[in-house]
């Protein structure tokens, strides 16, 4: 059961770091190259000397591939979280404290529930994402705006999920060692009846 629980820590641990890498990267890039007045070629009649608005259109499509790479790497992190944690149940390799494993089991399950609607929603968000693209190049207003507003919709509740997923897998990173560990028992002294 060790071999078990260290593939769930690390899993998690995993988990977790890419959550906090790709949340630190888009916030870098989202943050940055809209203030250096960078210009994309081909999307200049787009948007009309609007440096800004060309840092954030640079910034999505530089992020886009690692955002992605990123969901795969958590893909394969809950699948082990999930999967650790079900059999450290089922074979009762958790002894640790009540509060702990109900905690554990909570924030696993909620962690892996949101990427998995991540995982569903996803596909209309990429597909907005690539028309948005698409019409930019094209030099489509109409088209663009369109595109931009219903992935700018979803990106807000698939922002909010994201955060809600990094608390949970923190969370379950916290739970998991007093989830593991049986509480010390006292031993009786002397004047204990």
């Amino acid at each position: 059961m060790r071999t078990t629980a260290t593939i769930l820590f690390i899993a998690l641990a995993v988990w977790f770091a890419v959550i906090m890498g790709t949340g630190a990267a888009a916030m870098g890039a989202f943050g940055a190259l809209p203030k250096l007045g960078i210009s994309v070629a081909g999307t200049e009649g787009f948007f009309a000397g609007d440096t800004a608005e060309m840092g954030r259109f640079a910034a999505g499509k530089m992020m886009q591939p690692l955002f992605m790479a990123g969901d795969w790497v958590q893909f394969a992190a809950s699948a082990l979280t999930v999967g650790c944690t079900v059999r450290l149940a089922r074979l009762g390799g958790l002894n640790g404290m009540r509060w702990a494993r109900a905690m554990l089991f909570a924030c696993v399950a909620g962690a892996a529930l949101i990427l998995a609607w991540r995982a569903w929603s996803g596909p209309a968000m990429t597909f907005d994402l690539l028309a948005y693209w698409d019409a930019v190049a094209a030099n489509d207003r109409e088209a663009a705006t369109a595109a931009r507003a219903r992935f700018d919709s979803a990106h807000v509740v698939a922002d909010a999920g994201f955060k809600v997923q990094l608390v949970c897998v923190f969370g379950a990173l916290l739970c998991l060692v007093p989830a593991l560990l049986a509480a010390p028992v006292r031993k009786a002294g002397r004047g204990d009846w």
